[in-house]
C-alpha cells in the first residue's frame, strides 16, 4: 500500500471516523431523553395529586401550602422518603442529598410545600445520577474509539505499522477527570450544576404559581417546560463532552504515533458557523493542541475534527522504528480493525474496548431498512402529501420499534389513505379499508406531527391483519381483560396510598391525565370508567357502548405509542400487562 500524502484522504478518513463515533453518542442522548420524559411525567403526576389532595377548586393558597402535614400524611411522607433513601443507597445518589433526606425523615414538622419540593427534587437527583453514568459511558466510548480508531487509520494510511500499548483503566480515569474548558469544570461538575438549576427553577415556579393562585394545569405546563429546557442542556452536554474526549484521544494517539502537526477539519453545510468556518484548514504544531482553542470542540454541538498534517512523508522521523526489534510491519489496505488490534496493540486486556465500528468506518447516515423503504414509498405516493409532512412521518417512523415498523411494512400498502384533506374527524373505514384524515392538521398536531396518521393506521393494521373477518384486538379476551385489570390495580393503588374513595381516586386520575402528553391514557381511562376518570382527551360516553370499542381504541393508541418513546413510557406505567398483551398480538401479525 502506498503512503497517503493526499490531504483530502486524511480529512475524509478522520471525518468519517469522527462522524461514526458522534452518531453513537446520539444513542446516549436518546436514552437520556427517555429518562427525562419519564421523570417529567412523574413530576406532573405528583403535582396533580398534590393539588387534588390539598386544594379547593383546583387552586391552593400559600397559607395552605405552608400548612404542616397531618399525622397520617406525615407518616405517609416518611414512608415515601424511606423508599427514596433505599433507592439512593442502591444507586449511589449524591451523599449530600441522602443526608437531606434522612434529616427530612426524622423531622416532626414538614409543610405540604416542603413535601412536594422534596418529591420533585428526588426525581431530579435520580435523573442526574443516571445522567452522570450516561455521560461517563459516552466519554469512555468516545475516548477509546477515537484513540484506537485514530491509530488504526493513521497506520493504515501510511502503510506501516508499529506496536503501541493498550490503554489501561487508570489512564482513562485520569483523562475523564481532567477539565478541558476555561472555567475549569469537569463534566461531573456540569451535571450537578444543571441539576441544581432545574431544581431551583421548578421550586421557584411552583411557589410563584401558588402565590398567584394559578390552577395545576398551568403549573404542570410551566414545570414541563423547565424539564424540556434541561433535557436540551443534557443532550448538549453529552455531545459536547463526548466530542471533547474524542479530541483528547486524537491528541494522545497523534502524540503516541509521532505526528508533529495537525489540521482542523470542519463540516461544511448550511449549519456551519463562522467559528468553524474560520478554523477549517488551520494547521498547528502538536505542542499547540488545546481543546476549545486550537482543536475541537470550539463550541457546543461542534462537528469539527482533526487529522494529521504532512507537508511530505518525512514527518514521523525515528517513530518509524518503534518496534522492540527496530523493525516495522506492512499494514495492508484491507486489514480489519480487529486484525490490526491483535497485531499492533500490546497488553490488550479489560481496559481495551475497540471502537464498535470495527474495521469499516460507516457513513454518518445508515442506509434505510426495507421497512423504512416501504414506508417512504407508501407515504410519498399518497395524494396531497407535502414534503414537510412526509419528512415528519419518516422521522417519526425511524424512531419506532421494530415490531411497529414491521407490522406497517407487512399490512399497509400504498394508497392506504383515501383522503388526506378530510374535513371531519379522522377515522378508518373497515368497509372501504381506507383511512380518512387531514395531513395539514396532523403536521401541527399537539400530540406530535404524525400522531393521527399512526393512530389510524393502528386501526388499519388491527383490521387488515386479523385472520378471516374481524379485528386482531378482539381475537383473544386476554387483551381486554388486561386493560381492565391494569385499570383496577391503578385505582386501588391510589385509594390505598391516599386513603380515599373510588370517586376521589377518579378525580385524582382526571388531574393526572390532563396534559396533552396523556391524551391516549385519558381516552382509555375514560373508556374504562364511563368517563368518570378522564382528562381533556377522550370519546363520548356512548362511544364506549359499541362492542369491542375499548380494545379497538387501545390497540390503535398502543400502536401509535410504538412511534413515540414518551407515550410508550406512559403506556408502560398505566397499562403494563395490557401493553404486553398488545405486543404479543403485534408480534403475532408480523
Amino acid at each position: 500500500m502506498a503512503r497517503q500524502n493526499n490531504p483530502a484522504y486524511w480529512s475524509q478518513r478522520m471525518k468519517l471516523m469522527e462522524d461514526a463515533l458522534k452518531n453513537r453518542s446520539f444513542s446516549y442522548v436518546e436514552n437520556m431523553e427517555r429518562q427525562f420524559m419519564a421523570a417529567q411525567a412523574e413530576v406532573e403526576r405528583q403535582i396533580a395529586v398534590w393539588y387534588q389532595r390539598f386544594a379547593s377548586n383546583n387552586q391552593i393558597s400559600l397559607a395552605d401550602a405552608k400548612r404542616l402535614l397531618t399525622a397520617g400524611e406525615l407518616a405517609e411522607f416518611r414512608w415515601t422518603v424511606g423508599e427514596y433513601i433505599a433507592y439512593g443507597q442502591q444507586n449511589a445518589i449524591d451523599g449530600a442529598w441522602m443526608r437531606q433526606l434522612e434529616n427530612a425523615s426524622a423531622r416532626v414538622h414538614v409543610s405540604r410545600l416542603e413535601a412536594i419540593k422534596l418529591q420533585i427534587q428526588q426525581q431530579a437527583e435520580a435523573l442526574y445520577a443516571n445522567q452522570l453514568d450516561l455521560v461517563d459511558a459516552a466519554a469512555r466510548e468516545m475516548y477509546l474509539g477515537s484513540y484506537y480508531g485514530t491509530a488504526f487509520e493513521l497506520q493504515r494510511g501510511l502503510g506501516v505499522g508499529w506496536t503501541m500499548q493498550a490503554i489501561n483503566e487508570a489512564t482513562i480515569a485520569k483523562v475523564l477527570s481532567r477539565p478541558w474548558t476555561a472555567d475549569n469544570l469537569t463534566f461531573r461538575d456540569r451535571c450537578w450544576t444543571n441539576k441544581q438549576a432545574l431544581v431551583n427553577s421548578v421550586n421557584t415556579q411552583l411557589t410563584q404559581m401558588i402565590i398567584r393562585g394559578e390552577a395545576p394545569d398551568k403549573a404542570i405546563a410551566a414545570i414541563s417546560h423547565q424539564f424540556k429546557v434541561s433535557r436540551g442542556k443534557a443532550g448538549r452536554l453529552v455531545m459536547t463532552e463526548a466530542a471533547a474526549f474524542s479530541s483528547a484521544a486524537q491528541k494522545d494517539s497523534f502524540t503516541e504515533l509521532g505526528v508533529e502537526r495537525f489540521k482542523v477539519v470542519a463540516t461544511f453545510d448550511k449549519d456551519t458557523c463562522d467559528i468553524c468556518g474560520a478554523m477549517d484548514g488551520q494547521v498547528f504544531k502538536m505542542s499547540e493542541y488545546q481543546v476549545g482553542l486550537t482543536a475541537p470542540p470550539f463550541h457546543p454541538w461542534c462537528r469539527c475534527c482533526t487529522c494529521p498534517y504532512y507537508a511530505d512523508m518525512a514527518g514521523l522521523g525515528e517513530r518509524w522504528t518503534r518496534n522492540p526489534d527496530g523493525t516495522t510491519a506492512k499494514v495492508p489496505a484491507d486489514m480489519s480493525f480487529d486484525e490490526w488490534r491483535q497485531k499492533f496493540v500490546q497488553g490488550a486486556g479489560p481496559g481495551l474496548t475497540p471502537p464498535q465500528a470495527g474495521g469499516t468506518i460507516p457513513a454518518p447516515a445508515p442506509a434505510p431498512t426495507p421497512e423504512q423503504q416501504h414506508f417512504s414509498t407508501a407515504v410519498r405516493g399518497m395524494p396531497g402529501m407535502t414534503q414537510d409532512y412526509g419528512d415528519a412521518l419518516e422521522a417519526r417512523f425511524a424512531t419506532g420499534t421494530q415490531a411497529g415498523q414491521s407490522a406497517f411494512a407487512k399490512h399497509v400498502p400504498a394508497g392506504s389513505v383515501a383522503d388526506g384533506a378530510h374535513s371531519g374527524t379522522a377515522y378508518f373505514s373497515s368497509l372501504k379499508q381506507k383511512v380518512y384524515m387531514n395531513f395539514a392538521d396532523d403536521l401541527t398536531n399537539v400530540r406530535g406531527a404524525g400522531a393521527t396518521f399512526f393512530h389510524e393506521h393502528g386501526h388499519f393494521i388491527d383490521f387488515m391483519a386479523a385472520p378471516g373477518t374481524g379485528w386482531t384486538s378482539l381475537q383473544t379476551p386476554a387483551f381486554g381483560a388486561a386493560l381492565r385489570a391494569d385499570f383496577d390495580a391503578y385505582i386501588k393503588g391510589i385509594m390505598k396510598s391516599q386513603k380515599i374513595t373510588k370517586t376521589a381516586a377518579y378525580s385524582v386520575i382526571s388531574q393526572e391525565v390532563t396534559p396533552d402528553l396523556y391524551s391516549a391514557i385519558s381516552d382509555l381511562m375514560g373508556g374504562l370508567s364511563r368517563n368518570k376518570a378522564r382528562g381533556n382527551w377522550g370519546h363520548a360516553t356512548k362511544y364506549w357502548n359499541g362492542h369491542g370499542a375499548l380494545e379497538l381504541e387501545a390497540f390503535a393508541h398502543m400502536y401509535e405509542a410504538q412511534f413515540s418513546p414518551d407515550r410508550y413510557a406512559l403506556m408502560q406505567k398505566y397499562f403494563p400487562s395490557a401493553l404486553t398483551e398488545f405486543e404479543n398480538l403485534l408480534n403475532g401479525v408480523i
